[in-house]
């Protein structure tokens, strides 16, 4: 099934990050003068799916580099429960792939009458939102696919530039090397077939920015290879859901090259001795199971690496089950939650 749209759109993002670096005019400056200059005390974002798993990665960023405290709000504490803030201080990020969402709307809407500099990250010229807000566009290309891939990995690279633009570095051409090698690289893809398709339960194990892609890859397990794979830190996992494992029982571990992937690696090591199944993403080549890469110099884009390999293998094991990962079963591309 080579003629997927979804492997299509997923094998072209090392050519998607490079064109968007070459390409880039969002304007970075006008929201880190904000947080430069003290305008900006805390960060909510709002989003749904894959999108809420980009906010959860910039929520982690935003803390670790900014030291701004930042909240994943759920749409629905405006939109079904009226609640009022003050956002004076605050800077309220949406997004959103497709820009349609009604609740993201309104949201969007109600954050700005309550005092908030509002950021829009979607792929939609022609959001409504579009207007109202600090606009960073994706600029991915049409994505036809249910599932996000070049959408989230871009949305990735914008919440990076927008930190390393507040600290005052130009990262662009760490960018253009790491897209430069995965294009090179893009004939190295991980086996889909080293997985056990018969079993459909497991975890998926990471720390700081690895556990924030973990919840992203979870959720592409579940809606393109139909299996339960939930996210965890290792430090969560030791008190309690580790009764779970047993040998009918996928692991995979995200042992990433900076602090907190060293201490998946370090808390793993009981946890995977109690099943067969462990599947160890790291940048360490020793074990044939490893789900490898390579590791860059400036290890912040480590995620974008090993996305860039996880997304055509998922969609590689999809077919491998029998299933057609460009028509994900129940789902839609919008999403009407509201």
């Amino acid at each position: 099934m080579n003629n997927s749209i979804l492997l299509n759109e997923a094998l072209s993002i090392p050519e998607k990050i490079n064109n968007f670096v070459l390409s880039d005019k969002n304007n970075y400056e006008n929201i880190s003068k904000l947080i430069t200059e003290k305008k900006i005390q805390y960060i909510v974002t709002v989003a749904r799916g894959t999108s809420d798993c980009a906010a959860l990665y910039a929520s982690y960023m935003f803390a670790k580099y900014l030291g701004l405290p930042t909240y994943s709000m759920p749409p629905s504490i405006i939109t079904l429960e009226k609640s009022k803030f003050d956002f004076s201080k605050a800077l309220v990020i949406i997004i959103s792939q497709s820009g349609l969402s009604e609740d993201l709307i309104e949201c969007e809407s109600k954050s700005k009458q309550m005092g908030a500099n509002t950021v829009l990250i979607s792929n939609n010229k022609k959001s409504p939102m579009v207007n109202s807000s600090n606009f960073f566009y994706i600029n991915a290309g049409e994505e036809k696919s249910v599932a996000a891939t070049k959408t989230f990995v871009l949305s990735l690279i914008i919440i990076l530039k927008l930190i390393f633009k507040t600290l005052g570095k130009n990262i662009n051409k760490h960018i253009e090397i790491v897209s430069e090698k995965l294009i090179q690289d893009s004939h190295n893809q991980w086996n889909a077939k080293i997985l056990d398709k018969a079993v459909d339960t497991g975890f998926i194990i990471g720390r700081g920015v690895g556990y924030a892609i973990s919840n992203e890859m979870s959720l592409k397990f579940k809606e393109l290879s139909q299996e339960m794979i939930e996210p965890f830190s290792s430090a969560e996992v030791m008190h309690g859901p580790k009764s779970l494992i047993q040998n009918s029982f996928k692991v995979f571990t995200m042992s990433l090259k900076d602090n907190s992937g060293q201490i998946v690696k370090r808390d793993s090591e009981e946890i995977t001795s109690l099943t067969d199944l462990h599947y160890e993403i790291s940048f360490n080549n020793k074990n044939k199971k490893n789900l490898f890469y390579n590791s860059y110099e400036f290890i912040e884009l480590d995620p974008i690496i090993i996305l860039s390999k996880f997304y055509p293998w998922i969609v590689n094991y999809s077919i491998e089950k029998g299933l057609d990962p460009d028509n994900p079963r129940y789902l839609t591309k919008v999403t009407k939650t509201f």
